[in-house]
């Protein structure tokens, strides 16, 4: 793991990934003429998967280097692993624990990595665990502890044989992959 500028420290491979979008590929800048041209806005910063991870990044980069306030900040991630330490999750909960999203389908194996068992990796908070197939208009979820990242009562309670990679890659009935990559056609038509 490698210090953040948000807090905390997170991992290598995240941070690089978010950089290589944040700095390479022109996403800082973006987001600075975006700031500049509507000061009013609120953000909104969705992810899945790897993407999740790094959404998480880029919520707490824009708060730590005064991009926006973190009450101008809403985070909805889905299957986002494990992305820091507890330092992290600490300081990103003190942020935005009323703000931030971490949905959870049932088994999904991405969000239960990095294992916490022999590393220093933690979740965020807040989870909605759906303990069930997920489909399109779904409102059965847990609502999982505030305050605790790891909430023994929902998806970390798992047993291991029970995650699988296809609870990652659907989500609300969606091939999120193929979902995303189509444009996400049905809800664009339907506005």
């Amino acid at each position: 793991m490698v210090r953040f500028v948000g807090g905390g420290r997170v991992g290598k491979t995240f941070l690089d990934g978010f950089n290589s979008i944040w700095l390479n590929a022109g996403m800082k800048y973006d987001v600075y003429t975006l700031k500049n041209r509507y000061p009013n806005y609120d953000y909104y910063i969705v992810g899945h998967s790897l993407g999740g991870a790094m959404a998480s990044l880029a919520a707490a980069t824009i708060v730590a280097t005064g991009v926006t306030t973190a009450d101008k900040v809403a985070i909805f991630t889905f299957g986002q692993p494990r992305t820091g330490d507890k330092l992290f999750a600490n300081d990103f909960n003190s942020l935005f624990r009323v703000t931030s999203v971490r949905i959870v389908h049932n088994g999904d194996i991405v969000s239960q990595i990095p294992s916490m068992n022999g590393t220093n990796y933690f979740h965020h908070v807040r989870e909605f665990w759906y303990q069930n197939d997920m489909t399109l208009n779904d409102t059965t979820y847990v609502s999982c502890d505030a305050n605790y990242g790891e909430d023994p009562n929902c998806s970390v309670s798992l047993d291991s044989n029970k995650l699988n990679f296809e609870d990652h890659k659907y989500y609300f009935g969606r091939d999120f992959n193929a979902y995303g990559i189509g444009g996400c056609q049905d809800l664009a038509d339907a506005t």
